[in-house]
């Protein structure tokens, strides 16, 4: 097992532990869209589903940031997820469903080390 490795393994356990009180779950779950375009009704027909779940810090700030997304708003959240937290990779428009309501995804990024991401949450619904 490698340092990364290591370090993610560590940081889970802590979020089963002493980060037990700042740590959130989530789920997904998002429409496969295929198949021909229908004119009519302006929409992809829908073949299935999919759905991934995580745990991390959902509700940090933006405020003190220095550097903002460039669409951001007061009232967003900003998510820390470890990759291996999660059972899929999250993609823009992506809703996720949380103890604290509905959020969509705006915006992530991944660390240089390709362990963590941080998501732009906006409330929806």
């Amino acid at each position: 097992m490698g340092i990364k490795d290591d370090i993610q393994a560590e940081v889970a356990a802590a979020f089963s532990a002493d980060l037990a009180d700042a740590v959130d779950t989530f789920t997904c779950t998002k429409l496969i869209y295929s198949g021909e375009f229908d004119f009519e009704t302006q929409t992809y027909p829908v073949v299935g589903d999919e759905s991934y779940s995580g745990r991390g810090v959902l509700f940090g700030s933006y405020l003190k940031d220095m550097v903002k997304p460039t669409d951001y708003q007061v009232t967003d959240s900003k998510a820390i997820v470890l990759q291996n937290e999660v059972t899929g990779i999250p993609q823009i428009d992506d809703v996720w469903t949380t103890s604290k309501g509905r959020f969509k995804v705006v915006n992530i990024s991944q660390d240089p080390t390709g362990s963590i991401w941080t998501c732009q949450l906006r409330r929806v619904g």
